[in-house]
């Protein structure tokens, strides 16, 4: 995983624009103040099913990256092992899609 998407989760989850676990998540889905959902590459299908049924329900469907595993990210965010982190702001959102997508 990208260093660059790592520091980037970190400001954002300081600064109160990330959300993590999958009913927070889902909330914020339902609630329209989600813009970028990061999932772990070892999240399970469930979930991720899960992720996806809600997503395309939505009206207004937001970008999902799998980047990474579930411990590298919590331990960089200083969170319990969880697979599911939802970004509420459009400019950490938009540079964290940059660099994944420069990664690929």
């Amino acid at each position: 995983m990208d260093a660059r998407i790592l520091n980037l989760m970190q400001f954002a989850r300081k600064a109160g624009k990330m959300v993590s676990g999958l009913d927070a998540c889902v909330r914020g889905l339902n609630h329209h103040v989600i813009r970028l959902l990061i999932v772990a590459e070892d999240t399970s299908i469930r979930t991720q099913n899960n992720l996806l049924k809600t997503n395309s329900s939505s009206p207004n469907p937001v970008k999902i990256i799998l980047t990474g595993s579930q411990k590298e990210i919590s331990y960089a965010l200083g969170l319990p092992i969880t697979g599911v982190f939802g970004v509420s702001d459009k400019n950490f959102a938009a540079k964290i899609l940059e660099y994944w997508k420069a990664e690929a």
